[in-house]
């Protein structure tokens, strides 16, 4: 099943797009400089510089846009697919941050607690509201970016119930 993309999950999406901006950009202004110096101590021709700057700033983008495209051609399209599976099982763990009990003695440890889903032998981490909401054996909607393979969110079906 096909559905259109929200606002929310345009969003989510363009979010997965941070490290493709990140990157190149670290890229040019670290390789860029140090290439720069190596040219310019091995000899003084201002061509190899503008060279060497154009090919850094050609292999930045080049970077960016093969991290990112699947997700752009995702938020063009604008659809996302859906895919319907059923929960194998549920885990609920209680999580304690490292090194928190560890400072006085008689410390309690700060904990929090993790849910999970297991569907088709994968272990996925919900909220609480999705893991108190459903149990064994329910359907739940996977929804991806079609191009990317992205797992944007899951839901609930809602099954009409007699």
């Amino acid at each position: 099943m096909v559905k259109s993309l929200t606002s929310k999950d345009i969003k989510e999406i363009k979010y997965q797009c941070r490290m493709g901006y990140i990157l190149p950009i670290l890229l040019f202004i670290i390789g860029t400089p140090i290439t720069l110096l190596i040219c310019k101590l091995n000899s003084n021709n201002l061509d190899s510089e503008q060279i060497i700057l154009f090919s850094f700033t050609l292999l930045s983008l080049f970077i960016g846009y093969k991290m990112n495209w699947k997700y752009i051609l995702d938020i063009r399209n604008g659809e996302k697919q859906i895919e319907t599976k059923i929960i194998q099982a549920k885990e609920s763990k209680r999580s304690y941050e490292a090194g928190s009990g560890s400072l006085y003695f008689d410390q309690e440890m700060k904990g929090n607690h993790l849910y999970y889903i297991i569907v088709e032998n994968i272990r996925y981490k919900v909220d609480s509201q999705i893991f108190s909401a459903c149990s064994k054996g329910d359907e739940i909607l996977f929804n991806y970016a079609p191009n990317s393979k992205y797992l944007i969110d899951f839901e609930l079906k809602k099954t009409t119930r007699r």
